[in-house]
């Protein structure tokens, strides 16, 4: 009986251990659930809180500065390789499309159809060919606006906004077009979407606008006082400042962005205008609405202050 008993005992103690592990097996796998809801709770709050972020960022854009918005993935000018603008003649064009066209079909078929596109446009591409694509549908596109802005463009603290972009390029502007004579106006746009976030702002609303009020000069291009006068009109208030690094600085650390004319040298053969949107590390962020690859370059001061003819801070 006593062996039986301490079998039976054995037996006893056995079942309890056994009822233990499996009571902590339930706890661990309670608490692994748990943490589980947990993490998944927080994800979801964390990604409604980016969302929030985002749309009140749109809202308020004005408010905003480029330091709250830094980008990866900028080049110091160093190290971009970027080649200066070539002014060519007639004949340099043609020469420098059929050299392209030997290697490229697509410029193949540009050169075939050669007298289909202004001469500009041409000389343009020639310096940019990240055009290729709009030069390409420029036979068969109609002058007119296609488009508004994109919602990466009204989430940007500082959008980058392109003169020959297909939405807006192809619309009349001048004796031309936006793609090839739209640059202020684009220009304007940019500071106007970042500052107010007016989608009705588009290159070609603005452009239309200029050439409306007579800021537009034949022969000229766009005259300085769109920046100071005409800009009213869309909500933002441009003041010409003084060609001094530490009055850009004091501007652009006030989250206030500056339109500048430039004169030939690496933006430009002739005129231009770009945007100044802030500083990483010490340098300009130029936002160049004729260049993509430009506007992905850190500039220094010393290399960008001589090309400037004037400027203008802007603000709500």
């Amino acid at each position: 009986m006593q062996v039986q008993s301490g079998e039976i005992q054995l037996t006893a103690v056995n079942g309890q251990r056994t009822s233990i592990r499996e009571k902590r097996r339930r706890q661990r796998r309670r608490r692994r659930n748990i943490a589980i809801v947990k993490l998944t709770v927080l994800a979801v709050l964390a990604v409604c809180a980016v969302r929030l972020l985002w749309h009140v960022g749109a809202m308020n854009l004005g408010d905003m500065r480029w330091e709250d918005y830094r980008a990866d993935g900028y080049v110091k000018e160093e190290d971009a390789h970027l080649e200066e603008p070539v002014k060519r003649d007639e004949s340099d064009i043609e020469k420098k499309i059929r050299k392209l066209a030997k290697k490229d079909s697509a410029y193949q078929a540009i050169y075939d159809n050669y007298d289909a596109y202004p001469e500009e446009l041409l000389g343009m591409l020639c310096n940019n060919p990240d055009m290729l694509s709009f030069v390409q549908g420029y036979p068969d596109a109609k002058p007119e606006a296609t488009g508004g802005f994109e919602k990466e463009e009204l989430s940007a603290a500082f959008p980058l906004l392109i003169q020959w972009d297909k939405r807006w390029g192809y619309a009349p502007y001048g004796g031309s077009d936006i793609a090839i004579s739209g640059c202020a106006p684009t220009c304007l746009s940019m500071v106007t979407l970042a500052l107010t976030g007016n989608q009705e702002a588009t290159p070609d609303k603005v452009a239309a606008y200029a050439e409306e009020a007579g800021y537009y000069l034949e022969g000229t291009g766009t005259a300085w006082s769109l920046m100071t006068e005409g800009c009213t009109h869309f909500g933002v208030c441009g003041t010409e400042i003084s060609l001094d690094e530490s009055v850009i600085r004091q501007h652009l650390q006030n989250g206030e962005p500056i339109i500048c004319s430039v004169g030939p040298g690496d933006f430009t053969t002739q005129g231009h205008f770009i945007v100044l949107v802030g500083e990483e590390d010490g340098r300009l962020v130029i936002h160049d609405p004729n260049s993509k690859e430009r506007s992905k370059v850190l500039w220094s001061y010393d290399t960008v202050l001589p090309q400037i003819k004037n400027l203008w801070a802007f603000t709500k």
